[in-house]
This record gives C-alpha cells, structure tokens and sequence, in this order.
C-alpha cells in the first residue's frame, strides 16, 4: 500500500480514512488516474504530484458517494422488508403463499400486488414502446424475413457516434439511447450504481465458446480493433502493444472462463447484489462500428436487434426486481422464504414436508421469474434438441392459425370479466387485422400492446429462448428457431394474435381511461370495478395519478385511452403536491402508475389471448437440468402443451375464483365459447387438408349423435385437438398412437423410425418410401402452411409417397373413409381438385 496514496486521499476527504476504506486505496487511484488521463487532454504535462492529488480527490469524492449510497440502500433495504413483511401477513397461515403471489401473476384476482413477473413485462414492453423505430430498422423489409444488413450497420455507426447518413437510424440510435439512459436511471434511482460512460454506446456480446477457442486470435483481433485513446497508463501515455495485449488477456481469461477466474474457492456464485449489476467496469473498447461489427461476426453469437432487446429485458428485470425487494432481492427472497417456511413448521409440524416442496417451487419460480437459472450442462446437446423442437414448431404449425380462431372466446370472456364492451373489443379487432389500418396498430404499438409478435417471439408454443448459439450446434439451433419464428409470421398467426392482443389492451385502457374520469377514487367506482383493480394491485395513490394524466384520443371521436405515455406526460408540478404528501418523487410516482397500468393489462391481454407466463414455464421446466438428456427429453414431452396448461391452469383458477354458482357460469361460458369455435377450427382443418368437412351428427359415441364430434371440438377449443383424433381411431390421421401422441412429438417421430425399421423386417419394402416422405415431411419447414397445404399435398407430397410405395394413397382413401367416415373433395394423387368442398357433409349429406 502506498503511504502517499492514503495520504493524499485522507487531505482530500478531510478525514482519516477507516480500515474499509484503506483497503483498496491505492488500485482506486491508479483507476482514477486512467480515466482522468482519458477525459483530461492536458493530463500528460501535469506533474506527477497534480496528477496524484487530482486522482486523490476525485478517489475521496468516490468514497462519499459510496458511503451516501450504502446508507440509501440500507435504507431501501428496510422500505422494502417492511412492506413485504405488511404483504405476507395477509396470509398468516400460507405465509409462502404471499412470496408466491409476488413474484408471478395471480389469475384468481386475490393478491391485491403487482406481481415482480407483470413489472418486469410492464417495463419491458413500455421500454420497446418507445423504440419502435429501431425495430424497423433492424428487422427489414418483406414481413421481416431477412436481416436488414444495411440498416444494422448504419445503426450501429449512428449507435457509435458516426454519421450514417440516414435519418431513420439516427432517430433509431436516439431513441435506444434515450431508452437505455431512463432505464439506468430508474434502476439507480432503486438502488442501482451504473455510471454514466461517453463512449458506452450499446451493450457487446461475446459467446464463451468462440472466445475460448483461441486466446492469441482473440487477443491479436482485439489489439487491432481496440479504441487505444481508452487504454492509457496512469501518466496519460498509451499502451503499447504488448501492453494492451496483456490486459486483454486477462479481458480474453474473463469471457472464456464465463468470470469464474474471479470466483474465491467455497463462495457461491450468483449472489452478488442486483443493484451493483452493471456496475463492473466495462473494459472492451472499440475504435468505430466496423470494429465492433467485425468483432460480434467473430465472436458473437446474437443479432443487433437480439443484442438490443436483450439489454432491454435483462433491465427490466432488475428494475422489477430491485423496486420490489430491494438492492438485494436474493438475500431479501432467501429472508423471506426462512422466515415463512419456519412460520408454516412451527404451527403445522406434520406437514413440514409438503412446506419444504412448497418452498422448492417457489424458489424455481424466483429462478424463472429472475432470470437466474443455470446454463446447461452441455451446451451443444441443449442446442441439439432446441433444433429439433424449433423445427417441430416451424414444420407443424404452420395452420396453428386455424386453431388460434378458438382465441375469440377466451377474448370475449375475458373482456366480458372486466366490464369491457365486447363487441367493441371484436370491432376493434377487425380494426386492427385491416391492412389499410398500419395507423391503428401502430398506436397500439406505441401504448406497448401486442409487441411479442412484432419483434418474432415464440413465447406462446413454449419455443422462447431456443437461440442460444455454441459452435455448429449453435449456429444449427440459430437457423431452426428463425425459421420457426417466420413460419409464424407468414402463416398470420403473429399478425392475428397481435391483432387480437392490440385489440383488448386498446378497448380496457379505454374502459379505464373513462372510469378515471367519472370516478374520483377507487371506492366511489362500483365495486365489482374496484375489487377487479385492487385484486390487481392498484392503490388509491395510483388512481390519483391516473386521474391527473390527459387520455388519447386515438379515433378522434371522445376515446379516453390512458396510456403510460400519457401519464408520463402529466407536468411534474401537477405531482408535487402528492409527492410531497408520500414523501416520494414526481418521477418515481409517474414510474409506478405507468408500470402498474400497464402490467394490469399485459395481465388480462394474457388471459384473454393465452401465453405461457413465469408460472406455467416453471411447473413444465421448474427443477429440469438444460443441457442433459433426461433434462432435454422432458422439455420435449412439453413442448405443445404450454398453451394447454396455462388455459387450465389461469381460467380453472379464475373460474374458482368466483362466488357461489359463478363458478359455474364462468366454466359453462368458456367451455361453450371454446368448444363451438373448436368445432369450426375443425372443420377447417378438414377443408385445408383436402378433405369434406367431418359429421358432427355422428352417432360413433355410445349412440348418441354428435357426441364424439362436440367432444372433439371441446378438446380442440383448449388446443388438444390431436386428442380428439382418438374418438375415431386408435391412430392420429398422422397414425400415431395415443400414449406416444401425449409423450410429445419426440416420441413420435421415435415411433414412426421403429414402424419403419418393423415394417421393412416384415419384407413390406415396398411401404417404406412413402412412410420416410411422410416423415420427412413433417420435419420441413413451412410445409403445414394452411394455404398451401393441399396444394403442396396433392402436387409434391403424394405424389412422392405413392411414387416410393404404390398404393400408398389407395390405403390412406381407405382409412379416412373406414375410421374416420370422410371423403375428399381434393382427391389424394390429383394435381387438381374434381369439386368444391361439400359443406353439408357436416350435416350428413352425401
């Protein structure tokens, strides 16, 4: 330790030093001496003596700061102790139960709290809101379906401070930029500690796998991309080259050991605290776009726009995250979670081993809901199975859209549970499926609805996150899961979900936005209104603040949609008063109601157009090691199911939900509604596919005419339609068996490889060629795509299949008429269909 180090800080703060604070000292000012000799072009001709003390001072003025934020952190700290502790004595005797209902939504309306999991999406989608351009910019043209390579790079040249020359990237580069800096600011504002750097310009990606491959290439690239005007010694003179290739190579030891260079031996990882997350120095410089780009084709793994959601949503997170629990939320979680499961033991001794389960679910879903859950064990075996399930997704979804129409019943009651208009909600849905109306959707956009689609998420068929690259196997399941994600675009399905989702979201900020005008508090609304808002979480505090903020007007006709936007808006001064009041901030007040009023609707929007949230992925993935077989093979058995599950799980709960004989409307309604469009989705799967549509006036089910189809279309209407394919034969029309249809599609395709292996032992050769075409085929990309299907059917696919096994086709005719009673209207093996489909066939006609 340099005596003149201590010295020379100790003049400068004005105090003696404490043994902490000495410890460390002297690498503090040799830090700050560095990056005075970046922003101080006269700092070479100072002498060594100014240099020191201007380092001292600025070291001292560092070590108040740290001290003044370790005070408001403890005092954070407490605020937040104090208020979940007030949160879990609602529930004196399921103290856990309360943990639960923090961290993911709720959909029984009984947990009067945002959860973490609707502040994090809230953020997250109110963040992208405001960075639509960007999207643009880097999705491209044609239903962005090809990387937009000239707009990435003219972004990222903009992002770097370069002139692009064009004015759309410069708008886009703002408004990240603009996004990333009110991110960091509300996460310090909680407790955070990110520095505002010049030059940091977007978040960089390196793969772990590529770096480690090659430490001299790694490090040789480095020197030659570095911006050398940021590696300078403590005198201000820059590095030479070795110099700057040893401390990358501490850089290069860092990335390719995943940071476990700087792990003490018998200390757990992963337990630093959240608000110190992105206050590590930030060492990697380069010296212009071309630099960095070149550095992400080498040693990346994700593209610019992943790499800029992906910052986005990892912030999200930690803002949810530390607002909720405060600077720590491990060691608040792990708090908690002690302090209930001995509460529970103490009074219910007996049943300390359902707690101890209770518990271990409850910390899978903090992992899900936090992010933190471990990489896989092997990197390129998760990558293998990711490709194959993205393929799944891509070669058999493509007439999932079909299936999606049965969305319109969980649409319609849900929006019916909130006191919404109904019919407004489908009229407004029409609005926004018209091609002509760009200006409606985009409004919607800019309120933060319906965002997933737009920028390719498969987060509804349990496909999100399938993208992480590791050498070949990566790059494999990089191709599988973009192919999967524009299979779903070009189908419709990501147009008419988002539709529906814009649709909803816009007509319940629209409901809200009035009841804010006519009713000045929450218990002047009428109750079954205020009940729904506080079972949400909202607070007295929050409806004045959304009473304060101005409604848009979208179609010029007196809406009243309250947005977050439009209370961001609202004159800080209008606030004072109630800041003041709650001795909070204009700003942390705007923060709060905005996340709160969104997260309220991203809440419903998922109710009523289902996708898989932090609850259904843990009770599927919850306690399933990545990256090995046992771990891979159950991620397979779900895959398909996710849909199913949070139908079940979300709407049985929320109809149990409800008071007296309620429980029982609500399931008839939704049971009703859902199974009637699945009878639709049915028939037009039949039509898609070649065939007449089925006759639901069968008498196949003990007798009683149409009871096998209704219940049919009552599995189809919760997305287990290939069920119902067993109410009329022992095989799907895909022939595979019920139990190996439940194990998932690995299974399946496991059983039509052991068929074809039988049925060539059998001496059926002749079989085998259009069984492997058929497998084939359900393995192609975009093959299920329903407005091509019959087309591709009849012209490619049959053809092969009767080609390679004459007669194929005789005996598929054969079984659909025998097992399933259907005939064609496209006969298999005609280039040209003879007829219409017959519609009365539904109804028995011949």
């Amino acid at each position: 330790m340099r005596p003149e180090c201590i010295q020379a800080v100790t003049q400068a703060i004005g105090r003696t030093l404490n043994q902490q604070e000495i410890q460390g000292i002297e690498n503090r000012v040799r830090r700050n001496m560095k990056q005075l000799a970046q922003t101080d072009p006269t700092w070479q001709s100072k002498s060594v003596a100014d240099r020191l003390n201007e380092a001292a001072t600025k070291s001292a003025k560092d070590l108040v700061g740290e001290a003044d934020l370790k005070k408001k952190r403890v005092a954070l700290t407490i605020l937040a102790h104090d208020r979940i502790d007030s949160y879990m004595k609602r529930f004196p005797d399921q103290p856990l139960e309360g943990l639960d209902r923090l961290l993911a939504f709720s959909s029984d309306g009984k947990s009067g709290i945002q959860s973490i999991e609707s502040a994090a999406r809230a953020v997250r989608d109110d963040s992208l809101s405001r960075m639509l351009e960007v999207i643009d910019q880097t999705k491209g043209k044609f239903l962005g379906l090809f990387q937009n390579e000239a707009g990435n790079l003219a972004l990222v040249r903009e992002l770097h401070g370069e002139d692009s020359g064009s004015a759309t990237a410069k708008t886009a580069a703002k408004q990240f930029k603009d996004v990333a800096e009110q991110m960091r600011q509300r996460f310090n504002r909680a407790g955070g500690d990110i520095g505002m750097l010049d030059d940091w310009s977007m978040p960089r990606d390196h793969s772990q796998v590529k770096v480690a491959k090659d430490q001299a290439a790694w490090v040789a690239d480095h020197v030659k991309w570095a911006n050398r005007g940021k590696y300078l010694k403590e005198d201000g003179t820059p590095m030479n080259d070795a110099e700057l290739a040893d401390f990358l190579g501490h850089a290069w030891t860092t990335l390719a050991t995943g940071g476990a260079n700087k792990m003490e031996p018998g200390q757990a990882a992963g337990n630093g605290m959240r608000a110190n997350r992105g206050s590590e120095s930030r060492q990697i410089h380069y010296k212009d776009a071309e630099s960095f780009i070149a550095a992400q084709k080498a040693y990346g793994e994700r593209n610019l726009l992943e790499l800029l959601i992906g910052h986005i949503d990892r912030a999200s997170r930690d803002i949810a995250l530390v607002e909720t629990l405060g600077p720590n939320p491990n060691n608040q979680m792990r708090y908690f979670l002690d302090a209930g499961q001995k509460a529970m033991d103490t009074a219910k001794p007996k049943d300390f081993t359902k707690t101890a389960k209770q518990r271990r679910k409850i910390e899978q879903l903090y992992e899900e809901v936090a992010g933190t859950r471990e990489p896989p064990v092997s990197a390129a075996l998760a990558n293998g199975f990711d490709t194959y399930r993205a393929l799944n997704v891509a070669s058999r979804l493509g007439s999932a859209v079909i299936t999606s129409i049965t969305d319109q019943g969980t649409l319609g009651l849900t929006a019916s549970m909130n006191g919404m208009p109904v019919m407004q909600v489908f009229a407004n849905e029409l609005r926004m499926l018209n091609p002509a109306s760009a200006a409606d959707r985009r409004m919607a956009q800019r309120a933060g609805l319906g965002l997933n689609q737009l920028i390719g998420s498969l987060n509804r068929f349990g496909a999100d996150g399938l993208g992480t690259t590791e050498a070949v196997s990566g790059k494999l399941s990089k191709y599988s899961q973009t192919a999967a994600s524009k299979v779903m675009q070009i189908s419709g399905m990501n147009a008419l979900t988002a539709g529906s989702q814009r649709a909803f979201g816009a007509t319940m900020l629209d409901t809200i936005g009035d009841m804010s005008r006519r009713h000045q508090t929450l218990a002047a609304m009428d109750p079954a209104d205020a009940k729904r808002l506080i079972g949400q979480g909202v607070t007295e505090t929050d409806w004045s603040v959304w009473r304060l903020a101005q409604p848009e007007d979208w179609r010029g006709v007196g809406d009243t949609v309250l947005t977050a936007n439009s209370i961001y808006r609202i004159p800080n001064a209008d606030l004072v008063p109630l800041a003041t009041q709650l001795k909070t901030t204009p700003q942390r007040l705007k923060d709060q109601a905005a996340t709160k009023l969104l997260g309220t609707i991203l809440d419903e929007t998922n109710m009523a157009i289902i996708e898989p949230g932090a609850r259904e992925k843990t009770l599927m993935h919850g306690g399933i090691e990545r990256g090995t077989v046992k771990g891979e093979l159950m991620r397979s058995f779900w895959q398909f199911k996710s849909f199913s599950i949070a139908m079940m799980m979300r709407h049985g709960k929320r109809a149990m939900a409800q008071d007296g004989w309620g429980k029982a409307g609500y399931m008839a309604a939704l049971m009703a509604s859902t199974t009637v469009l699945g009878g639709m989705a049915i028939q037009l799967g039949e039509i898609v596919a070649g065939r007449d549509p089925k006759n639901i006036l069968d008498d196949g089910a003990l007798g009683v005419p149409g009871l096998r189809f209704g219940m049919a279309a009552f599995l189809k209407g919760g997305s287990l339609g290939m069920y119902g394919d067993f109410l009329f034969s022992d095989t799907t029309q895909a022939g595979t068996s019920a139990v190996v249809s439940f194990l998932g599609p690995i299974a399946g395709d496991a059983e039509a490889l052991l068929k074809l292996k039988g049925t060539a032992a059998e001496g059926k050769g002749d079989q085998v060629g259009g069984n492997l075409v058929r497998l084939a085929k359900s393995h192609l990309p975009g093959a299920n795509l329903w407005y091509t299907k019959a087309a591709t059917d009849h012209l490619i696919f049959n053809q092969l299949q009767d080609y390679f096994s004459p007669g194929y086709l005789r005996r598929m005719k054969q079984r659909a008429r025998k097992e399933f009673k259907q005939s064609f209207w496209w006969e298999p093996g005609d280039t040209t269909p003879d007829r219409a489909p017959n519609l009365g066939a539904a109804v028995g006609a011949k």
